[in-house]
């Protein structure tokens, strides 16, 4: 029994002992280990993770959504970016204007943006042709040989950047920007080549101009479309509304700014421009009619949109040298017509031809080719001609003010011939024989010619 007992006790104690190891084990194994979680604890993992730990896309998946995040913040940094590289142009003038001037300027609507942005792509591509053409009809055709030969030198391209600068600093900043900027740098279109063979049967180039601007994309859902198409229609006729008026303003400014870059000046002593002969020398017209047209024969349309001459400034101006070169023609026959003729009354009758020859070559004396241009436009010539008769009449007492009406810079005259031939339709600038230094009888005594025939001259009005 004793033996059973033993037997029992020490079986019992390595039980005992068994335990208190394996408890032991358990506890130390625990301690080391204090940071993994019990294996009883839930825990919530989503299947789609779990399915890339499995299949290792975990990775590559943080990786994808890392650099779409990326791209993302990158395109949404910089949609304009992508905006400004899709709309850059060849030309750094055209891209230089287009940044400072329309690209992010808050007055400009995405249709506007859009507008101009297609004139400039198109001065861009076509732009590089010259700036003036002289085809049948257009006016630039009446500019002297010189003067075109040097404007020719100007691309198109720089002629509507010229022209829109002007525009903005005729414009006060505002709401009629984009308008001025669209109709500056489009007002000329018409005059590249591919759409004038085109587009010939439309008429001269500001018709072919506005015909262009409405199949750029906006242009005919722009709600002042109106102004701008009036405004270019315009720019070489006698515009009577604001924006119009202001773009010929800039196109004028443009083409004076051109001449200057473009006419080099000769001997400085004696300012006189290195000219053929012929562009010197006032030109000769071919009857006693004179070639230009006169403020008082205006065709029909003209007569509705006439406005009174103003003044301008004549920063140029020497009436004693105008009236120096008109004295050198008075009483000269050449193939039986003449250009100023005197009468024993005491007047000197000038052709408005001779006057505008003389202006044009102590402009071009004095170092002043700007007036040139205006063999082109008829406005701007006839208020130079009133700036230059007003000017005479004050500073020289040299305009016979009784035979000349107010707001005008010539009159018409009857003039009678020894046979009884009658001008009726001649027009004059009246002249005071006193203003050339001269005598009546001095000049009385070198008439030959035509000019001795002329017997009587009466104002027409």
């Amino acid at each position: 029994m004793k033996t059973i007992m033993t037997i029992l006790f020490i079986v019992a104690a390595g039980c005992f002992a068994i335990y208190a190891a394996c408890v032991w084990f358990s506890a130390a194994r625990k301690s080391r280990n204090s940071d993994i979680p019990c294996l009883k604890e839930k825990r919530e993992v989503a299947l789609e993770r779990l399915a890339g730990i499995w299949t290792h896309k975990g990775t590559a998946e943080s990786s994808a959504e890392k650099d779409e995040g990326e791209t993302r913040k990158e395109t949404g940094k910089s949609q304009d970016e992508t905006h400004e590289i899709s709309v850059a142009f060849h030309d750094p003038d055209l891209n230089a204007f287009y940044i400072e001037n329309i690209r992010d300027k808050v007055g400009f609507s995405p249709q506007t943006r859009q507008v101009a942005e297609g004139i400039l792509e198109t001065l861009d591509r076509e732009g590089n042709c010259p700036s003036v053409v002289n085809s049948h009809g257009e006016i630039e055709a009446s500019l002297e040989t010189g003067v075109y030969n040097r404007l020719a030198r100007v691309t198109l391209r720089e002629h509507a950047l010229d022209t829109a600068k002007a525009m903005l600093r005729l414009v006060d900043p505002g709401p009629m920007t984009p308008m001025a900027i669209i109709a500056a740098l489009g007002h000329d279109l018409g005059k590249i080549p591919a759409y004038r063979q085109q587009l010939y049967s439309l008429g001269d180039h500001p018709v072919i101009s506005v015909t262009i601007l409405d199949k750029i994309p906006g242009f005919s859902e722009m709600p002042n479309k109106g102004d701008v198409i009036t405004a270019i229609r315009d720019h070489h006729r006698k515009p009577i509304d604001f924006f119009s008026i202001k773009l010929k303003e800039a196109d004028q400014e443009a083409r004076k700014k051109e001449l200057a870059r473009n006419f080099s000046l000769g001997d400085p002593g004696t300012g006189r421009e290195s000219l053929p002969r012929e562009e010197v020398e006032p030109r000769r017209v071919t009857s006693t009619r004179e070639t230009i047209p006169r403020d008082d024969e205006n065709k029909t349309e003209d007569r509705k949109r006439r406005r009174k001459p103003r003044e301008v400034e004549l920063p140029w101006y020497d009436g004693k040298a105008i009236l120096q070169e008109i004295a050198g023609r008075v009483n000269k026959v050449d193939e039986g017509r003449w250009e100023a003729f005197s009468m024993a009354n005491g007047y000197v009758y000038v052709q408005v031809g001779l006057l505008w020859s003389v202006t044009k070559k102590v402009a071009r004396i004095n170092g002043d080719p700007s007036v040139l241009i205006a063999d082109s436009d008829e406005e701007l010539r006839t208020n130079i001609l009133y700036s230059i008769v007003e000017r005479l009449k004050t500073e020289e007492n040299a305009i016979a003010r009784g035979l000349i009406r107010d707001g005008y810079f010539s009159a018409p005259f009857v003039v009678t011939m020894r046979d009884g031939t009658v001008h009726s339709k001649a027009s004059y600038v009246p002249f005071n024989l006193e203003a050339f230094g001269m005598l009546p009888s001095e000049l009385e005594s070198q008439k030959y010619g035509k000019v001795r025939e002329i017997v009587d001259v009466t104002p027409k009005w």
